[in-house]
């Protein structure tokens, strides 16, 4: 028999026999599984009222909760469960989340170290309080708790994501760097690992390698529009506009025109000679501010700065000459 005729089949007891409580609980928790939150919500209900006394019916009750996005309604559930049964890991665990989903980071907090406290090797509970406490701004102690992660769980690409991030807000950018390295070794497609690499070496002014890194991060995630931004940059400051130019078509191609597009079209028509151009591109980037991310106060000033130009050009005007110099 499966999983469909089961269904099915329990069902049909159910309708038979309401008391038959074997066959609801079952059909409970084939309902989670099959994503069917809803009914099994309405089965474990009936089953709680009945057995008020079931840790796990209140546990499971929370899980649905959870999927519905209720988490204030799961929280209660997750309490009883845990008020029923207060030495289960599980029941505290997910407790401790959905504190967590509602901005409790300090309950949650709690919960988790409780959780450890009964199971000293959970590697996930140890990575939530590196993230609550790195969000405190304890970058030290979180970096202790994702060690302790990575300790119990070596291929949590994640955990060693998270370490290499708190070494860089420790100013420890070697150790960083040896971390990012470690998740694209778990990972390969992980982009932000590459992206990240890339910071460091630009801010460390390995430019080539900078490249590389950034590179890659496209290639990993071709909507990733802060390393178009960044690449682009490099490419100006190191004179290869033509390359800046295939990257910002790239980028206008995968992520559409904005404000971000046209200044930094603005900055390689400036390098070009191009003045029309330059005035006309930075009046579309704030045209398009919306988008912009640069900033606009300091974009006004030199469009404001720039010399007169006999007319205004459109996008479609501008865009295909700029390419074509």
């Amino acid at each position: 028999m499966n999983d469909i005729q089961r269904f099915e089949s329990l069902k049909k007891t159910i309708e038979n026999d309401p008391t038959n409580f074997q066959a609801r609980r079952e059909l409970a928790v084939m309902c989670l599984d099959m994503g069917f939150d809803s009914m099994a919500l309405k089965h474990l209900n009936y089953l709680a009222n009945t057995f008020p006394n079931d840790a796990n019916l209140y546990f499971n009750i929370g899980i649905c909760w959870e999927k519905l996005k209720q988490f204030k309604f799961a929280l209660n559930s997750y309490k009883k469960a845990v008020e029923l049964k207060e030495d289960e890991p599980d029941f505290i665990y997910n407790l401790a989340l959905c504190y967590e989903n509602l901005g409790d980071d300090d309950e949650a907090l709690m919960q988790f170290k409780r959780v450890v406290c009964l199971e000293s090797d959970d590697s996930n509970s140890f990575f939530c309080i590196g993230c609550l406490l790195s969000k405190k701004g304890d970058y030290e102690n979180a970096a202790k708790c994702f060690k302790k992660a990575i300790e119990y769980n070596f291929g949590d690409y994640f955990a060693h994501f998270h370490l290499a991030n708190m070494y860089q807000r420790l100013n420890e950018t070697d150790k960083a760097v040896e971390e990012y390295k470690k998740v694209i070794r778990l990972s390969s497609d992980y982009s932000w690992a590459y992206f990240n690499l890339g910071q460091i070496f630009y801010e460390k002014g390995d430019i080539e390698n900078a490249i590389i890194m950034l590179n890659l991060t496209i290639e990993k995630n071709p909507k990733d529009k802060e390393a178009y931004k960044l690449l682009i940059q490099l490419y100006i400051k190191t004179d290869d506009l033509e390359t800046a130019v295939e990257v910002l078509n790239e980028m206008k191609e995968n992520l559409s025109e904005s404000g971000d597009y046209y200044f930094l079209y603005a900055k390689i028509q400036e390098l070009k000679g191009d003045k029309k151009g330059y005035k006309n591109c930075l009046n579309l980037a704030l045209k398009n501010d919306t988008s912009l991310s640069f900033n606009k106060y300091a974009v006004m000033k030199e469009f404001k700065e720039c010399p007169q130009i006999e007319e205004e050009k459109t996008a479609e005007q501008i865009l295909p000459a700029a390419e074509e110099n």
